[in-house]
């Protein structure tokens, strides 16, 4: 089994914003780093959830609005289509929000652990105590990945999203563009 980091496809796609102003006024004391945290939403509105903005923006104006893209770090906003697609797998694991547009927000909240890191095969950053989450070689057990779709890794302080081979098939087979699925875990830019 392979573990991918999701990393924008930012050579062909443009990323997702989603007005976190707007959004953040229809919760009780939410901050943008809520993901990070790996804090439910659903629980912390003040009233029904209204849909707030998305847009698409990108250096390459020739580049296409995505299907699926990841928004603050480790939340994703996925098309109509998409969220069609992956729906099934990701019910179970997060939080779907409506956005404008057709567009969803998923805010994950499956994790793993630090027991997850094959100790043999990895190597973090460790210059400041403010980077000891950055790997420089991350390498998983493939045994505490298991059953896992979509998830963060709650040693790097829930920083990026990670997906299994069944996530990326479902994503593959429907055509759903937007994101370039890395084997390289550590790797942060494309």
């Amino acid at each position: 089994m392979t573990t991918y980091r999701l990393l924008n496809n930012v050579n062909k796609f443009h990323e997702a914003f989603v007005d976190f102003r707007a959004m953040r006024k229809q919760f009780e004391g939410v901050k943008v780093w809520f993901s990070q945290k790996n804090e439910p939403l659903l629980h912390r509105l003040k009233t029904d959830w209204q849909p707030v903005a998305v847009s698409f923006e990108s250096d390459l104006k020739t580049n296409q609005i995505p299907d699926i893209s990841v928004w603050n770090y480790s939340c994703l906003v996925l098309s109509e289509n998409a969220k069609l697609v992956l729906e099934n797998l990701l019910v179970e694991r997060g939080e779907f929000l409506p956005l404008e547009a057709g567009y969803w927000l998923f805010n994950c909240l499956d994790v793993i652990d630090g027991d997850s890191i094959d100790p043999d095969q990895s190597s973090f950053q460790i210059d400041s105590e403010d980077s000891l989450h950055i790997p420089r070689n991350l390498v998983l057990k493939d045994d505490s990945t298991s059953g896992k779709v979509l998830f963060k890794p709650s040693f790097a302080h829930n920083s990026f999203l990670l997906c299994s081979d069944e996530f990326k098939d479902a994503a593959e087979n429907s055509k759903l563009g937007g994101v370039v699925f890395e084997e390289n875990l550590a790797k942060v830019f494309l």
